[in-house]
């Protein structure tokens, strides 16, 4: 079943791919996108569309852009024809018209208790402050971006200053000979000023040529059914920002340049040291580690011993951590099949979507409907699967609670078909008898009523009071929904939708083999698991949101090898004189190599732990807002723990330490004779 509609003139208007007003010719339609993209449509395809008076066929002439009904959270989408074809198709036949009404009004609880009083039959009632909470995931998606790009910032700033001090490191020896012959450390400092003020000024031009482009394609993801303005000065913020960035490299670099004022004329003459050690760096006893390997042994006593050496590569090891940890908590809670709950349904095996939602909507009762779910209940039963077949009904209905005038049109579920109710409260419990009701934690503070209070819905014929029994949470309409029991009598004419048929088999059945075989007994019919019913109703998020946990793991992996490498490279060559020492005495280079590699992976380690049980802090905090704004409002996050505590972390050590150890092949240039800049 489709919905077709004229070019709407002034309210929820739909555009071309390009942003302009839609034109359409006899004989041809308009499909949204996401439509098209679902049935594999394009420009230039045909579609035969079957009415009471008759068939008809269009051209599809352009792909539309529709803000409003186009995003992939709102199940209805519809289909654009010109003026002339929908005099044809629908003639005299108004049983399957719907009507949308856009309002502009000064006082808006005026106007909701004035049509209410009509008492119109309503299919759906959505304030237009709303609409953009269609788009909350890829709110979500973009807040991760973000989130990710502060990260990143971080991160290249604790490179940049860990680049600077190991330039520094390398140069002790020019510095000490420059402050010899007089240059005053001011000057010293310009110097290398100037050239990461060089550095900077390339680096933002590069980014400000790339940030065009890659603007353009980060908004194409977006502007699927969104068209956006110009806006003026976009090229004017861009330099600013690179300027900024210029800045605030300048003013990093200089407080980073600090170490330059600690080097001496002694410490050039000494080979960037003075001779003077008053602390001992010994943590561990070697005569307590007897069974300990040498390299293990270096690596935990360098790394406890000089624990202000290694903060800065901790830190960026620690919010890597966090960037893959954070996102994929978000990832599993919605991958998870126990999440359906909290979208007012119950747990189920299969979702079965037969095409006649619009059919029961139009009957005057629920014998079609209660005699479909028997009829594929008892074809389950003969193919050998036995199993509870329901549906779960929405009814848009005007309620009030404690005051009067304060009447909200809200979605009301209904179980149909299941001899029990099995659902999450927050408070309370389940509306058992006819005239009990359960109400939205959000929707409860909005009507400002709690359990033992009255809920009065008001019928077409009569206002009928319903006992408020249960608390409870759900995801859809933006937390705002009602629930009845099996046994309530709502007025039928005032059903407005419904999901998908929920399929629970009995037996351990395995969910791909359930799903094939019921799909073999159903093969008009779409099959979906929870999971994958779920990711339908939330835009299929999951997918991009997968994409985008390779794409943060990646950039996390090469931040590693980049800071890895610095690090091993700076710890090389101060270290020069230890390492000829240790070879003068009889260490391999094998060891060597394992001994400089290991205390990056200690440092990993650590950072790996230490992000582990910060996510489980953060991740509530960060993310538990996102959930709430579409009404979960208390949600438990789920984490597949092999995935986040076995393999990601795996990952990371096994390629980080590969990078570490290629590194560490610089112990084998080290010669003997370097054992003379020892002190």
């Amino acid at each position: 079943t489709v919905a077709v509609g004229v070019i709407p003139e002034n309210f929820m208007k739909v555009f071309d791919e390009e942003g302009e007003a839609l034109t359409l010719k006899s004989g041809e339609i308009a499909i949204p996108k996401l439509l098209a993209e679902n049935n594999e449509l394009a420009v230039g395809d045909k579609i035969r569309i079957d009415s009471k008076n008759g068939e008809m066929e269009f051209t599809v002439s352009v792909i539309a852009k529709d803000a409003i009904m186009g995003s992939e959270m709102m199940g209805f989408k519809r289909l654009f024809i010109c003026e002339e074809d929908y005099k044809l198709l629908t003639k005299e036949d108004i049983s399957s018209r719907i009507f949308l009404y856009g309002v502009n009004c000064s006082d808006v609880e005026a106007f909701q208790k004035a049509f209410h009083e009509k008492q119109f039959r309503l299919i759906s009632e959505v304030q237009g402050s709303l609409f953009p909470m269609l788009y909350v995931f890829d709110m979500l998606i973009a807040g991760m971006l973000i989130i990710v790009s502060v990260c990143l910032i971080l991160i290249s700033f604790l490179i940049l200053r860990f680049t600077i001090v190991f330039t520094l490191q390398e140069d002790y020896k020019e510095i000490g000979i420059m402050k010899a012959i007089g240059i005053k450390e001011v000057s010293i400092k310009g110097i290398y000023l100037v050239k990461y003020f060089a550095i900077a000024i390339i680096g933002s031009i590069i980014g400000l040529v790339f940030s065009f482009p890659l603007e353009k394609l980060l908004l194409s993801q977006a502007m699927n059914n969104l068209v956006l303005e110009e806006l003026e000065g976009r090229v004017g913020v861009n330099i600013a920002c690179a300027l900024m960035i210029v800045i605030l490299v300048l003013l990093f670099c200089y407080g980073s340049t600090g170490k330059v004022k600690r080097f001496t004329v002694m410490e050039a003459i000494r080979s960037g040291n003075n001779g003077e050690r008053y602390q001992a760096r010994n943590v561990f006893s070697l005569y307590k580690r007897k069974k300990m390997p040498a390299f293990v042994y270096l690596a935990c006593n360098d790394v406890t011993g000089s624990i202000k050496r290694y903060l800065v590569l901790a830190a960026i090891f620690l919010i890597g951590t966090l960037e893959i940890l954070i996102p994929l908590a978000a990832l599993h809670t919605l991958k998870d099949e126990g999440v359906i709950r909290t979208m007012s349904m119950q747990s189920c095996d299969l979702f079965l979507d037969n095409g006649s939602m619009e059919l029961y909507i139009t009957e005057k009762d629920r014998e079609v409907l209660a005699a479909d779910l028997i009829e594929i209940k008892e074809e389950l039963k003969e193919n050998g699967i036995e199993a509870e077949v329901w549906m779960e009904s929405s009814y848009m209905i005007p309620c009030y609670g404690t005051d009067e005038e304060n009447i909200v049109s809200v979605r009301t579920m209904q179980q149909t078909g299941r001899k029990t109710d099995d659902y999450d409260m927050l408070e309370g419990r389940l509306p058992i008898l006819a005239n009990e009701v359960a109400i939205t934690e959000i929707l409860a503070e909005e009507l400002e009523v709690s359990i033992g209070d009255s809920i009065y819905y008001q019928f077409p014929e009569k206002e009928a009071e319903f006992l408020v029994t249960g608390i409870y949470q759900s995801m859809m309409d933006m937390g705002r929904g009602l629930r009845v029991s099996k046994d309530a009598e709502l007025p039928f004419a005032c059903m407005s939708g419904g999901m998908a048929m929920q399929i629970k088999a009995a037996g351990n059945w395995e969910k791909d083999e359930l799903l094939k075989k019921v799909q073999e007994i159903f093969p008009s019919y779409e099959i979906t698991t929870s999971s994958e019913y779920m990711d339908g109703m939330i835009g299929g998020i999951t997918e991009t949101m997968d994409a985008l946990k390779y794409l943060i793991t990646m950039v996390v992996l090469v931040i590693n090898i980049l800071i890895s490498v610095l690090t091993m490279k700076t710890l090389i060559t101060r270290e020069r004189g230890e390492i000829a020492m240790l070879k003068s005495i009889g260490f391999s280079n094998r060891t060597l190599k394992a001994w400089q590699s290991t205390r990056i992976l200690l440092v990993l380690t650590v950072a790996i732990l230490s992000g582990t049980v910060l996510a489980k802090v953060f991740s509530p905090v960060i993310l538990g807002p996102i959930f709430e704004m579409m009404g979960g409002t208390q949600i438990k996050l789920v984490t597949n723990p092999i995935e986040a505590y076995v393999v990601y972390p795996l990952v990371l050590l096994i390629v980080t330490g590969i990078a570490s150890y290629l590194c560490a092949f610089e112990v084998t240039k080290v010669d003997l004779k370097e054992i003379n800049t020892l002190e």
